[in-house]
């Protein structure tokens, strides 16, 4: 650790965070910023490398702060102290937590995605708000998904309101980003991976939908969904909903299905009195 204590926004380490932060061209390929102790705690506890810290002259005593204190030494992470001025520079929260990490999340490509008999694989086409592609990786972790992608177009899972979204499930989830669309889908079909499309509107109850195997679930822009021609073919699935209700948010009805495959392989009974 570092004994002197960076005050100037000018310094070189504090430019780089900068970079990161703001996702810039010119910022290290790979690296995304982890701010906030529980995204901090998932990098930590993750097979990502953090290549630097900053914390506050404070940061450290709270019992969590002084776990990851402790973890960044034993694991020889570079760890500087910082001005709280230059840390709000950094920061894009209201409620700063006194300390950020730039963690290495190297880039991957379909090759590199896990192989098993009964992949459960969530696709995000086109998805823009980085709040809600957070929530939809982290109910995918949570669900117990295999892998998730991302198709060109949407927002970059290494987005600062993504990975704090995502309570750090960006370190943990294998994740592919940037596919072409015919990308996803040849590579599920020459598998025999079924996939299906989210629609609010139309499709079979996911509830009647068998989710018990290998299975892809697409879903897309938060505005247009998945039109277009080149998704037509593709079987669409939907969530009943009450009466008068148009539809739900992205993140919503993306945490329903994946926890509808889950309870599917889980072996658990729907009770629902109502089917259709």
């Amino acid at each position: 650790m570092s004994s002197s204590v960076i005050r100037s926004k000018d310094n070189p380490l504090v430019r780089t965070f900068r970079l990161v932060a703001a996702q810039a061209r010119r910022a290290p390929a790979d690296l995304v910023l982890a701010e906030g102790i529980r995204v901090l705690e998932e990098a930590t506890h993750s097979h990502c490398r953090i290549e630097a810290a900053l914390a506050s002259e404070s940061f450290g005593s709270h019992p969590r702060e002084k776990a990851l204190l402790a973890a960044w030494q034993s694991r020889g992470v570079a760890m500087h102290r910082a001005a709280d001025a230059v840390l709000k520079v950094l920061s894009e929260v209201a409620a700063m937590q006194g300390a950020l990490a730039l963690v290495r999340v190297p880039a991957r490509s379909l090759k590199d995605m896990p192989v098993c008999t009964r992949p459960l694989i969530l696709c995000l086409c086109e998805i823009r708000d980085p709040g809600n592609l957070g929530a939809l990786l982290r109910s995918a972790r949570a669900a117990g998904a295999t892998w998730a992608a991302s198709t060109c177009g949407s927002v970059s899972a290494g987005n600062p309101k993504a990975v704090r979204a995502g309570a750090g499930s960006t370190f943990h989830l294998p994740l592919v980003e940037g596919l072409q669309p015919a990308a996803l889908i040849d590579y599920c079909s020459s598998r025999e991976i079924p996939v299906y499309r989210a629609d609010a509107g139309r499709g079979t109850p996911c509830w009647e939908v068998d989710l018990r195997g290998a299975a892809a679930l697409l879903l897309g822009n938060e505005a247009r969904g998945l039109g277009g021609d080149f998704w037509s073919g593709i079987p669409a699935i939907r969530i009943p909903m009450a009466t008068g209700a148009e539809s739900l948010n992205v993140a919503a009805a993306g945490a329903v299905l994946l926890f509808e495959a889950r309870r599917q392989r889980s072996g658990i009974l729907a009770t629902s009195p109502d089917r259709t």
